[in-house]
């Protein structure tokens, strides 16, 4: 211990001219994952090569695997639905229950569902918002100031 305290002040700083030590080493994270990137890149094919094969001899979990590979699951892609008759777009209860059938469906994603909603929810406030200013345009100018 004796030693180091030539390196370090009494507060355990380095002192000057002894900077410390090697220090952490520049970008360890994206090395490993360039490194990561080649070697994986070198045994995909071959992977993939030996998934199919077994895809073909029957084994499902390998077909499931390589219908994913190829076709993956779709996102963001346009909702279709079809919300009860009623008073249109000014009570949008049907729409969102309509919404929420189709995602307990598997139709749509939770994620799809949630950004509908939030759509949904932008809607209603813009429609709150113009019923507001139809509403105070129609008022006369008296109780408008009041």
């Amino acid at each position: 211990m004796s030693d180091t305290s030539d390196f370090r002040q009494s507060n355990g700083r380095f002192a000057k001219g002894h900077p410390g030590g090697p220090g952490r080493p520049r970008n360890p994270v994206s090395t490993t994952a360039i490194e990561l990137d080649r070697v994986g890149s070198e045994v995909a094919h071959e992977l993939m090569s030996a998934t199919i094969e077994r895809a073909r001899r029957g084994n499902l979990r390998a077909t499931e695997l390589v219908l994913q590979r190829v076709w993956p699951v779709r996102r963001h892609r346009p909702i279709e639905l079809e919300p009860p008759s009623g008073d249109g777009l000014r009570n949008l209860l049907g729409e969102h229950a309509t919404l929420a059938q189709a995602m307990m469906n598997g139709d749509i994603t939770p994620q799809d569902a949630q950004a509908t909603v939030r759509v949904f929810k932008a809607l209603q406030e813009q429609m709150r918002r113009a019923d507001y200013q139809a509403e105070t345009v129609g008022l006369p100018k008296t109780a408008k100031t009041a």
